[in-house]
């Protein structure tokens, strides 16, 4: 409740249905005497007490979630799951074809792909593995870098042939081009795209980069991309100037480096993608 704000969010959270959420919360108000939260016309909000009560809880699960990573990094069998995180462009150019390789070799050990471009708490156990383009890994975590994503710009055959082929990054700004939406101007590619190049030659945009490479497979337009994500439709025309890089890391919480399955199939992940060219 204190995370969700409303019966509904509570129980989703939960897996629950919303009347055993209001009957818990009615249950330890009572237990405890004192009242947790105010029920307003919007949903619920923690009362003062009910503020102190939760730093308690929080400390407790915390506790709980540690026990649960220690006891997890004895474990020592080549079965059960693995949830792995990873950016939808990824998971898809990346992550299905090294699962189904890994569980044609390991079928005692099921992967949980969980699409996100957010970094999941893995030290809440929300995901084991997760595979992150990211300069600056969180320091809490362990990993091992891959290797680099170097920004190209990216052209289809089709569009080549119909609107030519620019030679070079002088002339960029004379081609149809395929955009971010605002939520990837977080990206520095991306941000110097649009800050360089005029709003008209921008033809259509996309909230990813599976999406923006399938538009210029298309032949919609030029589309800047990080290298190795794509179809051979594309052709890899010249490096952005200046250089944008990524860094391609597997990460994990130090609790579970020496969990049997999590190791081999980090070990795994981390061979299949330095076959790939980056």
């Amino acid at each position: 409740m204190a995370d969700s704000g409303s019966l509904s969010g509570a129980a989703s959270i939960l897996a629950v249905n919303h009347s055993t959420v209001f009957r818990r919360i009615n249950t330890l108000e009572e237990k405890l005497g004192v009242r947790l939260f105010d029920r307003l016309p919007d949903g619920y909000s923690l009362t003062d007490t009910g503020t102190s009560v939760l730093q308690y809880a929080r400390q407790a699960e915390n506790s709980v979630i540690s026990f649960e990573r220690s006891i997890a990094g004895k474990d020592f069998r080549l079965s059960g799951e693995i949830r792995v995180t990873a950016p939808f462009s990824m998971a898809s150019t990346f992550l299905a074809p090294c699962v189904a390789q890994f569980q044609a070799k390991q079928p005692g050990i099921k992967i949980e792909v969980v699409v996100s471009d957010a970094l999941h708490d893995l030290s809440r156990r929300d995901a084991d593995i997760a595979l992150r383009a990211t300069t600056n890994p969180p320091e809490y975590l362990i990993g091992r870098k891959v290797g680099d994503f170097i920004w190209h710009v990216y052209a289809s055959k089709r569009y080549i042939k119909k609107f030519g082929q620019p030679a070079s990054m002088h002339t960029l700004q004379q081609h149809r081009l395929i955009g971010p939406d605002d939520s990837l101007l977080r990206l520095p590619a991306f941000k110097w795209l649009q800050e360089h190049c005029p709003t008209e030659n921008f033809v259509c945009s996309a909230s990813d980069l599976t999406t923006i490479a399938a538009l210029c497979a298309q032949g919609l337009g030029l589309a800047v991309l990080p290298s190795a994500y794509f179809a051979p439709t594309l052709v890899k025309l010249f490096a952005l100037k200046p250089t944008f890089v990524d860094e391609l890391w597997i990460l994990t919480h130090p609790d579970l480096r020496h969990v049997a399955r999590i190791r081999v199939f980090s070990e795994f992940l981390f061979n299949f993608l330095k076959k790939q060219t980056l």
